[in-house]
């Protein structure tokens, strides 16, 4: 039964979808960076299904989604009236989409941006993909995965890098990179495992953070 002026929708739920059509996303589109279906995402937004009855990881999977505090999703009412104009940081889901425009955004709030970094050169390179890695990373490699990464040539000791060989792109440890043998494994199987011995691949990037789900 649709909706009236006498019964609308919650304040969470409204900004909820108000936020996903100023992002440019679809239910579809918002699910999947949630991490669940979109029969879910569709229930939820016409108040269905109370956001409050959701799971933890479910509710800060959508606010990670949609570049929102969690309180913006859980409570009828917010301090301080207009919610905070999220930033858009590009995904890439394989090193060819590095030279693209048209690719998909995810949203943060001005305070997820770490420390020291430069927003405009933030990104997340999305796992599984065309990538390749050192074993020794400290994200999982199994798991679907939005890894944070300000790309551009920082030095970080103990840090994780994003590194470029070739046309192949992919993570390295600090610690990998200064041993003597070094192989780079990929994330896809059709892709060949590459073994350096007396060259080291071009650091290209910094791992700022990242985003597990199931």
């Amino acid at each position: 039964m649709p909706r009236t002026p006498r019964n609308p929708l919650p304040p969470r739920v409204a900004r909820l979808v108000e936020r996903r059509k100023a992002l440019g996303l679809t239910q579809e589109g918002l699910a999947r960076l949630a991490g669940f279906s979109t029969s879910l995402m569709a229930k939820i937004e016409r108040g269905a299904v109370d956001l409050r009855s959701l799971s933890a990881q479910h509710v800060v999977g959508l606010a990670r989604a949609l570049g929102l505090p969690l309180n913006a999703l859980l409570d009828e009412d917010l301090p301080g009236g207009e919610l905070a104009k999220p930033l858009l940081l590009p995904v890439y889901r394989a090193p060819e989409d590095l030279a693209r425009e048209d690719v998909e955004r995810f949203a943060i709030t001005p305070e997820q941006v770490p420390p020291g970094a430069e927003v405009g050169r933030l990104a997340y390179l999305t796992l599984p993909g065309r990538w390749f890695t050192t074993l020794d990373v400290p994200f999982p490699l199994t798991r679907k995965a939005h890894v944070m990464a300000e790309l551009r040539p920082l030095v970080r000791p103990g840090g994780v890098y994003v590194v470029r060989h070739g046309e192949g792109m992919g993570f390295a440890t600090d610690e990998a990179l200064r041993g003597g043998r070094l192989a780079l494994y990929p994330l896809d199987p059709s892709l060949p495992t590459l073994w350096l011995e007396g060259e080291r691949p071009e650091v290209v990037g910094l791992v700022r953070a990242w985003l597990t789900w199931e």
